[in-house]
Parts: structure tokens; C-alpha cells; sequence
């Protein structure tokens, strides 16, 4: 069950009102590399000898970023709070500012068009992307900068739970697993560390698996990770022992996820096993919040047709394809593992 919600009240509202001012202080502190400069404490005159920025506009960063409680102001002095030094400067080992990049150069402008989107049940604001292809996957190849911040987005995000997700199966008898749409290869490398008897195949678009090939190699794992540049629609899926669709399903349309998953069918034995990591939503719909944001964004600009969806409804729909699914694991608060096994 979901934890009981602290009632809104009107300043929360207004939260919600001013949000879009509040990201615009985290963005911009994060393009002046200022959780990383305030480890140590810092007077405002030193800040703005390191941005190189005027009085003005440095009492109104700071102002901005003390309010939110992104950074203390002590004195005369300003350093970074415990939870902005731990997910916002580059020293550290859960630094996510890639995700910051992400939303400002890639989500903020296309959200633009979320009642648009609604209205017309299609990703509106894919106009804000160049490009003709019909989902924004389909246009990062002809976008090589956007298409950079997307992937270093999905890796820091894949790095955070691949690692739990390594941790929460076993895989010590090895096999072939295939990896759809395993994207710049971290769930790929992660697995091959953890599991030395195991044999990958990331199955991903050409100009993406391109990045997975690389980091197979830097992890001087070449001879156990290989690559199939393709688009996981339009192939069928080759033999394997284990199957994993991660930070995938939920771009898709229920009609796509259960062809993805027929074809996962085919592909495994009897007795076979299939893993799904997926953003998801409480079974009862009531958030948690995350999934209504990741949802608003494969609607408005994604794919125009997935969402976060519920843990049973991944359950019926590999019940339908001939699975039996086995077990629910909550890998983050917003990250969930469903494990099932070929009939």
C-alpha cells in the first residue's frame, strides 16, 4: 500500500504554481558547476569571482538556491547542502546533474505542450525536437548533442539501478541473456561483472548500440557482451536463456508491450526467464509522483503513447504471453523489478 499523503494546503499549491522558477535555479546552478565549487565554504565575492558573474545576479542565484535549501548560507558564507553535494557535484559517486541537463535541454521545452498533448491523445511536443521520425528515439540520431545528454541521462539513471537489480537475481548458472533496447550497455556491463558464466546480446537501434559496443570494451568485457543494431520491432528476437526489457515497456502502448512480449515468448524455453524493470505506478493509481511526471513526458514528447503503468497490469500482460510471473522487487521508490518464467 502507498504511504498515507500529507494533506495540500494553499502554500503548497503555490509550489506547485512556482515550480517552474524553482527548476530554473536548480538548472542554472547546475551549468555553473555550483554544488561542486560549494563543498567548501565560499563568500558571496569568491562565488563571483568563479562564476565570473555580476553582484546582481549572484545575490539572486543565491537567494534562489538558500530558499530551496539547496545550499546553507552560514554567515557570510554559502556551501552546498548534504543532499545537493551527494546528487548534484561532479566529486560525487550519485551525481545526477545529467538528469538536470536532460529536463532543461530536452523535457522542459516540449512540456510546454502537455495540454496539447492530452487534448490530441499524440506527442504535441515533439515539435520542440528537429526531425521527421514519429518519437523523439527516432530523432536523437540526427540531434548528436541532444542525443548526448539523452544518453548520459539513461546511463546515470541505469547506473543507480542496474546495480540493485544485479544484487536481486541470480544468474550464477550463466546462459545467454538478451538485453532489448539496453541502450549504452550499463545494465549489459553491470551484469557481465556480477555473473561471469553469463553471455549478452544488447539488442538496441544502430546509432545506440554503438556506445554499448564501446563500453563492453572499456570494461574489457568485448568477448561476453555483443551487439545487434536493430529495431526490436521489426526483428524477431534470437534464442536466448534470460530476457530483460528494462526502462523500456513503459515508452510503449499496451498493444506494443504485449508484441514485445509475445516475441520474448518465442524466444525463450520452457522454463526461461524474462525480467522487466520498469518506472511503475501503485496498482491502487495513486502515484507516487514520479510516475505521473514520466508519464506526462512519453505522452507529450517520448513516444506519445506510453506511461507508467501499474505492477499487475506487466503481470497480466506475461500472464497473456504465456508467462508465470514469480516476484515483485521495488529496486528504487519509483523503480520496480518483475520477474517471470516461460510456461
Amino acid at each position: 500500500m502507498p504511504p498515507q499523503e500529507t494533506p495540500l494546503d494553499v502554500e503548497g499549491v503555490h509550489k506547485i504554481m512556482e515550480g517552474f522558477y524553482a527548476f530554473q535555479f536548480l538548472s542554472a546552478a547546475v551549468k555553473f558547476d555550483l554544488f561542486s565549487l560549494l563543498q567548501r565554504p565560499l563568500t558571496r565575492d569568491q562565488i563571483m569571482t568563479e562564476l565570473r558573474i555580476a553582484e546582481q545576479p549572484a545575490r539572486i542565484l543565491l537567494l534562489g538556491c538558500v530558499s530551496l535549501g539547496l545550499i546553507h548560507k552560514r554567515g557570510e558564507h554559502y556551501q552546498c547542502s548534504d543532499a545537493a553535494a551527494m546528487t548534484l557535484s561532479r566529486d560525487s559517486p550519485w551525481d545526477q546533474r545529467s538528469l538536470v541537463r536532460f529536463s532543461h535541454e530536452i523535457a522542459y521545452r516540449a512540456m510546454w505542450w502537455f495540454h496539447d498533448s492530452l487534448c490530441q491523445n499524440t506527442n504535441v511536443g515533439l515539435c520542440e525536437m528537429a526531425g521527421a521520425a514519429p518519437t523523439l528515439y527516432g530523432r536523437l540520431a540526427a540531434n548528436p548533442e541532444i542525443e548526448r545528454t539523452f544518453h548520459e541521462m539513461m546511463m546515470t539513471v541505469t547506473k543507480i539501478v542496474a546495480k540493485r537489480f544485479v544484487d536481486a537475481v541470480d544468474l550464477s548458472a550463466g546462459g545467454r541473456l538478451l538485453d532489448i533496447g539496453g541502450g549504452s550497455g550499463t545494465n549489459a556491463v553491470a551484469l557481465a561483472r556480477r555473473w561471469p558464466r553469463l553471455a549478452i546480446e544488447v539488442l538496441d537501434l544502430p546509432s545506440v548500440v554503438v556506445s554499448a559496443a564501446r563500453a563492453a570494451r572499456e570494461a574489457g568485457l568485448e568477448n561476453r557482451i555483443h551487439t545487434i543494431g536493430a529495431d526490436c520491432f521489426a526483428v524477431d528476437f534470437p534464442d536466448c536463456e534470460h530476457l530483460l526489457l528494462a526502462h523500456f515497456l513503459e515508452i510503449w502502448s499496451p498493444e506494443q508491450i504485449k508484441s514485445l512480449l509475445n516475441k520474448a515468448h518465442r524466444a525463450l524455453p520452457s522454463g526461461g526467464h524474462i525480467y522487466l524493470i520498469n518506472l511503475l505506478q501503485h496498482d491502487d493509481e495513486t502515484g507516487p509522483t514520479t510516475a505521473a511526471i514520466v508519464s506526462a513526458y512519453f505522452l507529450t514528447l517520448a513516444s506519445g503513447v506510453g506511461m507508467a503503468y501499474t505492477w499487475k497490469e506487466y503481470e497480466a500482460w506475461l500472464g497473456a504471453a504465456g508467462f508465470e510471473p514469480l516476484s515483485r522487487t521495488s529496486l528504487t521508490p519509483a523503480h520496480g523489478l518483475i520477474v517471470g518464467r516461460r510456461r
